[in-house]
């Protein structure tokens, strides 16, 4: 799947979970894992999009993200709403996932498109079924799983829910419901202070991706852990901005 058939207007960091089909070998050194949703703080959070255009960071959207914590028949599950809209109106698309709280492994993905259904997934312990659109019809998903995977059209929250350290190095297998299985590789390369709209975060600098040559970089606060925005070329996400408007 190309970049354009995602998002074209954010061509990496918000369509690398939906474009890259591929993946490198992993290196030795790093280390399956898996997340813990329970340190990730709750509430909503709100992402300004931005791209340098003659020099300048321009803002051409928002992000809108809600992580509640549920009881789902007594199990303990996470809810997380990602909104993206680009303020052009070219682009909008809602993910809401429904997640084990303990480990973020997936329950349930619906997402929407401008506005109309568009992906709907059910994972089991060894089987994804559902369904996504294709050129206006319901094309069906079966697919049996020889392992636990993590959806891949989930970065930042899946990144922050890790038990990051100087020097880590982590794979991570996942699902994407365009580009099949692969591996999340993310690598921390180094602290840095940065400023949010409650003052100034103490972050992880993480090289994140599903390619070794095609990564991004995401920050991750580290106290509470939680996805701080990410920096990919001319595109960012940045925590702070104005998301009235979506939910």
């Amino acid at each position: 799947m190309n970049l354009s058939a995602h998002f074209a207007a954010v061509f990496l960091a918000l369509c690398l979970p939906c474009c890259c089909s591929g993946q490198d070998a992993v290196a030795a050194s790093s280390a399956a894992v898996v997340p813990d949703g329970s340190v990730l703080a709750l509430g909503d959070s709100c992402y300004t999009i931005t791209s340098k255009q003659d020099g300048a960071e321009r803002s051409v959207g928002a992000v809108f993200q809600r992580i509640q914590r549920q009881d789902m028949n007594g199990v303990d599950v996470l809810a997380v709403i990602v909104h993206q809209h680009l303020s052009s109106g070219k682009f909008d698309m809602r993910d809401s996932f429904l997640l084990r709280r303990k480990d973020l492994r997936p329950i349930r993905l619906d997402t929407e498109r401008n506005g109309a259904p568009h992906v709907h997934l059910d994972y089991a312990a060894h089987r994804i079924s559902g369904w996504k659109m294709v050129n206006g019809v319901k094309e069906p998903i079966d697919l049996a799983l020889d392992g636990p995977v993590w959806d891949g059209n989930l970065w930042g929250v899946t990144f922050a829910a890790l038990p990051l350290k100087a020097g880590g190095d982590y794979r991570i297998p996942t699902y994407q419901y365009d580009s099949g299985k692969g591996t999340f590789l993310v690598t921390v390369k180094e602290t840095r202070k940065i400023e949010i709209p409650t003052g100034v975060a103490d972050a992880w600098v993480l090289e994140a991706g599903l390619k070794a040559d095609e990564r991004v970089e995401y920050l991750v606060g580290k106290n509470p852990p939680r996805d701080l925005g990410y920096l990919a070329g001319p595109m960012s996400q940045h925590i702070g901005g104005d998301c009235s408007g979506i939910h």
